[in-house]
């Protein structure tokens, strides 16, 4: 329980961390993809914020004294309506920032406007003083620039920042007067510096965390295997303990069986030794002969069961087999007024087994069905083919069998006959077992009673083989 609590928990780590850093290597590659994209974007928000801005300072052009571009400033309220031109126009473009500029001896910021609708503060119309010079050369450019053209626009480094400025003149005369500027910060090389070093960092951490998912995977794996090796071990050591269990009860058989016939030979000796002229008759040589035939028999069942599905395997026709073993006991069952029947498939595949073996089980499991029919009955063998490979049954018309007794039926010598050593269904089922197949009682039926064998057919042999 806490070898398996501790895989589980194990397996729930391996998929977080590998869950953990595909995501932080796929978050990685979206913002190296987008990272151009922004500043694409960025551009086009310049262009157009420069043109917005230049028209919505047309209809000042004319409050512009014509002196203006020698060394006069622009009058107070002119300044506040540019500016309010300024925030309104750059309303609809979070981040930028600009305002307007004035050519003349004395050059003029005027109508500035922080990003965001900031307020400037007191006495600041110019752009922010890094960006100043460059902005001033930018839009003297721009105001000889033809109307048609589209607006100026240029990134810089500036120290640690990277400054896009567009910059557009305004009105239809050239050269003009005054221009729009448009400015925003983007990403500067220290910041592309620092956030390069975070995608190494995370990247390098991704990576790490998915070699330590593979080697906690393999560790996992190799626990898994070990714990399968120790199951194998339990169940192989399992196996061997019933097999002694197993052992110990037929040796208990054994001496039981064998035990009773010797100590009928050896008390029938005795009494030769006691009283040789009175006792030593046919009818007592018959007695142990009998007793010897007995233990012979027995031998041979216990030989038999040892041997069991040992045999060379080839292409066995089980209809044949149930025919021949019909054949040898027909004579039998008509002494005994037993009816047979055979309802054998046409098409019944072969089953890869010993033919020996295989009669022996129909033989015995025909002659079980005759011993409980002593004075009339019906015996049927059906064949037929399905899924699992090959069925044989034999039902017979008998009293069946009494459902306290089900569980023991296939113990070796169980059995209900004086004269029985209760080998027989044994037997049956070591050599349907070692051929890969099932016996079994069916419990299902009215009268009599009915034993299935499944056999594994050549077919389901030869792909279990390849697999």
């Amino acid at each position: 329980m806490g070898r398996r609590l501790a895989a589980h928990w194990q397996l729930i780590l391996v998929v977080l961390l590998l869950a953990g850093s595909l995501v932080v290597l796929l978050l990685n590659s979206v913002a190296a993809f987008l990272l151009p994209q922004k500043e694409l974007e960025a551009r086009d928000n310049l262009r157009t914020a420069a043109i917005e801005l230049a028209a919505a300072a047309r209809p000042f052009l004319d409050e512009i004294p014509d002196d203006a571009t020698v060394d006069r400033t622009l009058p107070a309220p002119l300044h506040r309506n540019l500016a309010a031109e300024t925030e309104r126009a750059l309303a609809k473009f979070p981040g930028l920032e600009g305002g307007f500029y004035v050519n003349g001896r004395v050059d003029q910021f005027v109508g500035f406007a922080h990003p965001d609708g900031q307020t400037p503060p007191p006495g600041r119309r110019d752009p922010p003083p890094k960006e100043t010079p460059s902005i001033r050369q930018q839009a003297r450019e721009s105001l000889t620039h033809a109307v048609s053209d589209p607006p100026l626009i240029e990134v810089r480094d500036i120290g640690p920042s990277r400054v896009g400025v567009a910059t557009a003149a305004v009105g239809d005369v050239r050269p003009a007067r005054i221009a729009a500027w448009v400015m925003v910060r983007l990403t500067g090389p220290d910041q592309q510096r620092r956030e390069l070093v975070r995608y190494r960092i995370s990247t390098i951490l991704a990576l790490v965390g998915i070699l330590l998912a593979l080697g906690l995977t393999a560790n996992l794996a190799r626990s898994l295997q070990r714990e399968r090796t120790r199951r194998e071990k339990l169940t192989d050591e399992l196996r061997k303990a019933e097999h002694l269990a197993a052992l110990g009860r037929l040796l208990a058989g054994v001496a039981h069986e064998v035990r009773n016939p010797l100590a009928a030979i050896r008390s029938t000796v005795q009494l030769w030794q006691r009283f040789p002229d009175q006792t030593r008759t046919p009818a007592s040589l018959d007695a142990v002969v009998t007793a010897v035939d007995r233990i012979n028999d027995l031998v041979g069942q216990l030989l038999q069961f040892a041997r069991a599905g040992h045999e060379e395997r080839l292409s066995v026709d089980l209809n044949a087999i149930v025919t021949e073993t019909l054949e040898l006991s027909r004579a039998q069952a008509e002494r005994q007024g037993v009816r047979i029947e055979a309802d054998l498939a046409s098409d019944l595949e072969p089953v890869a087994g010993s033919a020996q073996a295989l009669r022996q089980v129909a033989l015995n499991l025909v002659n079980n069905a005759l011993q409980v029919m002593p004075v009339g009955g019906r015996l049927v063998c059906r064949t037929r083919s399905f899924a699992e490979g090959v069925e044989l049954t034999v039902a017979d018309s008998g009293p069946g069998v009494p459902a306290d007794i089900r569980d023991r039926l296939f113990e070796p010598f169980f059995t209900t006959r004086p004269d029985g050593t209760g080998l027989g269904l044994a037997v049956c089922r070591e050599i349907v077992t070692r051929h890969g197949g099932r016996i079994e009682l069916v419990t299902d039926v009215l009268v009599g009673a009915t034993f299935r064998v499944i056999l594994p057919g050549t077919t389901a042999m030869d792909s279990g083989g390849k697999s």
